[in-house]
């Protein structure tokens, strides 16, 4: 598959515009789409509070605790694995943290654990672009799961 080219998007305050992509999130026979920071400086892909709820996640319910740190140091979060679609590459599942913030707080990020992993991209600030494309399953050294362990997402 070959790669996409995304604009930058401006966002207030920010004089310059940054890497948004919008995403499709599916879970059981929920969808939303939402706007998420593609950030390689970011360790975990993150999804906010009520993106988790939309999705039909129950907070209550989720077992597998993930460590914060940086700026989410003291917020909770859960393991929870999302299907996902990025324009119109293959669905994939992408790990994410669900965190305690509502989404005016926080916004959906793509980073290193898992997107990066499944992900080639290339970021051209000076050009307002940024293009994304699929990594080929046969072309990952190792193993696919990239060490996660499936058995810590909730899935239901």
């Amino acid at each position: 598959m070959t790669e996409r080219q995304f604009l930058y998007t401006t966002i207030h305050p920010f004089p310059v515009g940054m890497p948004i992509v919008n995403i499709r999130l599916f879970h059981h026979e929920r969808e939303i789409t939402v706007p998420a920071l593609v950030d390689s400086g970011a360790a975990l892909n993150i999804l906010p509070y009520d993106y988790g709820l939309e999705l039909g996640f129950n907070w209550g319910e989720q077992r597998h605790q993930l460590p914060t740190g940086g700026l989410l140091q003291g917020a909770e979060a859960y393991a929870v694995l999302i299907k996902c679609i990025i324009g119109s590459f293959t669905p994939i599942d992408l790990a994410f943290a669900w965190v305690d913030k509502p989404s005016n707080e926080l916004r959906a990020l793509l980073g290193q654990i898992n997107f990066f992993n499944h992900f080639r991209v290339i970021f051209e600030a000076y050009n307002g672009i940024f293009k994304i494309e699929p990594i080929e399953p046969g072309s990952m050294d190792g193993n696919p799961s990239f060490g996660l362990d499936d058995t810590i997402f909730d899935r239901s």
